[in-house]
């Protein structure tokens, strides 16, 4: 069936099934107030969605969709039950903008909305970004402008909606860019975490070291930081610092650092940590440690290795003492 994925007071964007075989789709409309024929809009379409603009506000519409095979063969035409109805002006001066979205950890967005004036609620709805699927309401009345959704699996990515929740059911807004919640790639997993002891990474909790699966410390992340450091060393004491700043002003909803100690027992290490670090460590008495140093080839600390989370590929054999620069690692990641 035929879905309708967004409408304003001149247009109406719809979707419909995947259908197996399909080389493309044969689109027609009808104007529910004009002659009742169907008029074809665009016979090549090859993905199961399409918007059509330059139409009449608060005016019901009707679509009809038909895959073409390799050979030419036109199959069954896919319809809906009641006419879509364009916005009125007055409805689409008030909707809300579409919100946004960002990476929210492992398999997780955040959704931002702008606040409406006199809204006591919002009403969130969401969407899986494939042919044919509707919407979902997720939140019937959210107090807040931000919501964190996590357990998104689909690798087509997910779009969000918004509506003040109120009694006359205002329009919903526009939909949100298509998003995909990252989750942690099997690459980087196999490539550095593979002998890692029951799976999990430790977290310095304000003092308080904590154990963290390696999914959720690692997952969502754009790329990972092996920081190689130790407490005796004076560079390292020097650089810390640094590091900490801009993990906490700009690197941390993108990058997640993970401290590989080179000290020289147990006390150091968790002492320097619990002092100094506010991101993730290797365990002390994991072997894995031992592991990435040898597999780095460490000769001197501090040694910061920039990896890309979702290939495993080093983009920066070290980072002390250079710009930490996101856009400088993505075009490195690119280029590999």
């Amino acid at each position: 069936m035929i879905q309708l994925l967004d409408a304003r007071p001149d247009s109406l964007t719809v979707t419909w099934p995947t259908v197996s075989g399909a080389k493309r789709y044969v689109l027609e409309l009808k104007s529910e107030n004009g002659d009742g024929e169907f008029r074809e809009l665009s016979s090549k379409l090859s993905q199961p969605q399409a918007k059509k603009k330059n139409l009449t506000p608060n005016h019901a519409y009707s679509f009809r969709v038909a895959p073409v095979t390799q050979d030419e063969t036109r199959g069954s035409w896919i319809t809906h039950e009641d006419p879509f109805l364009t916005l009125s002006e007055q409805e689409g001066e008030h909707s809300m903008e579409a919100p946004t979205t960002a990476i929210g950890g492992n398999q997780a967005l955040t959704i931002r909305w702008k606040a409406q004036k006199e809204a006591t609620g919002y009403e969130l709805q969401m969407r899986e970004n494939k042919g044919g699927e509707g919407w979902t309401t997720i939140a019937a009345s959210l107090s807040g402008i931000e919501v964190r959704k996590k357990n998104l699996t689909s690798s087509l990515g997910y779009q969000f909606r918004v509506r003040p929740s109120t009694p006359n059911k205002l329009a919903f807004s526009p939909p949100s860019e298509p998003m995909v919640a990252k989750g942690l790639s099997e690459a980087l997993r196999r490539r550095w975490f593979h002998s890692l002891e029951d799976g999990r990474l430790v977290q310095n909790n304000g003092g308080s070291i904590t154990k963290v699966p390696l999914a959720d410390a690692l997952g969502g992340k754009e790329f990972v930081l092996f920081y190689v450091s130790a407490h005796w060393c004076p560079p390292c004491r020097k650089f810390t610092p640094m590091l900490a700043n801009w993990y906490k002003t700009i690197g941390k909803p993108f990058a997640e650092v993970v401290f590989v100690s080179a000290d020289h027992d147990e006390a150091g290490f968790e002492g320097y940590f619990r002092q100094s670090h506010p991101w993730m460590a290797i365990n002390y008495d994991d072997d894995t440690r031992e592991n990435l140093m040898a597999a780095l080839q460490v000769q001197g600390i501090p040694r910061l290795v920039v990896v890309d989370a979702s290939s495993g590929n080093i983009v920066e054999n070290n980072a002390v003492g250079k710009p930490l620069d996101l856009n400088t690692w993505r075009n490195a990641a690119q280029r590999r």
